[in-house]
């Protein structure tokens, strides 16, 4: 129940109606009995300035960000947290009672969480990372932080890839890039541990799309891929036919909801429970 007491943390993006945040959040924390309630707003590039001071004014505990606002909240922030700082980008903001606002950055967390629940680990691997976007970027920033052996980018663009691998390269990890084709995927794959799939290909509507051929995977791949809807993308699909190890979307997505409550609210909320009620809510989508 919903009373005056009650404290708040919203979701902002722009689109924002897809987002299962706040039922998934919502539901783990009347589990838990927490008097918070998580609430989605849209918010246009154009408001956003406006719409952060306005949550803190009213006294939200924080805002859980998402596209297209993640790097441009930064310049809202009075302290980054070393993730944000690391990334270029923040998906949460907490408001401190000093009246200060405090960035972070979970989702490379959020995919590590993600990865160790399904007992696929970042230290000493080698990764390939498809995509050359702001995912693949903060990813493949985390894992050379983890201790990842070598690090991959293959991009359709190879330039954008590149400026990662530059990035990687700071953190004294070895990284290259390169294109992304059925060519160099023969090659690269058999050469790796764990192959990232940080792109939107695969999702739905377009459920019959894969980054990747079937006959490129094999059964010593560990195959991660952040898409979530539909959970059983195309390329896990048939990884999981050729015998590899498959870590679908949701747990992403699901950390970056339990990171956030305990930033925000110092407490800590159920994985497994919003697991749960999300299979039902993309059960109800189909």
């Amino acid at each position: 129940m919903i009373t005056s007491h009650t404290k708040s943390i919203a979701i902002i993006g722009d689109p924002i109606e897809h987002s299962l945040t706040p039922r998934i959040q919502n539901h783990a924390l009347q589990k838990l009995g927490a008097d918070i309630v998580n609430i989605a707003l849209r918010v246009t590039p154009d408001d956003l300035a406006i719409a952060v001071r306005g949550a803190q004014a009213l006294g939200f505990l924080g805002l859980m960000v998402t596209i297209p606002h993640k790097e441009k909240v930064l310049l809202l922030c009075d302290r980054l947290d070393e993730s944000a700082r690391l990334m270029g980008a923040a998906n949460l903001l907490h408001f401190q009672p000093d009246g200060s606002i405090v960035g972070y950055s979970s989702d490379g967390w959020a995919a590590v969480k993600s990865l160790q629940e399904e007992g696929a680990t970042v230290r000493d691997a080698r990764i390939a990372i498809l995509g050359g976007g702001g995912a693949a970027r903060s990813l493949a920033l985390t894992f050379a932080r983890e201790g990842a052996h070598e690090i991959i980018l293959l991009n359709r663009t190879i330039e954008r890839a590149q400026l990662i691998a530059d990035e990687v390269k700071t953190l004294h990890v070895p990284a290259r890039a390169t294109t992304l084709d059925k060519n160099t995927l023969r090659q690269v794959l058999p050469e790796v541990d764990l192959l990232v799939n940080a792109t939107s290909i695969g999702m739905h509507p377009n459920h019959d799309e894969t980054p990747v051929a079937q006959e490129a995977l094999a059964a010593h791949l560990t195959v991660y891929d952040i898409v979530y809807n539909p959970l059983e993308t195309r390329l896990l699909r048939e990884a999981k036919s050729v015998g590899a190890r498959v870590v679908d979307g949701l747990g992403m997505l699901i950390y970056t909801n339990v990171r956030a409550i305990e930033i925000c609210a110092a407490q800590h909320i159920s994985a497994a429970t919003m697991r749960e009620e999300a299979m039902r809510a993309l059960a109800s989508r189909a």
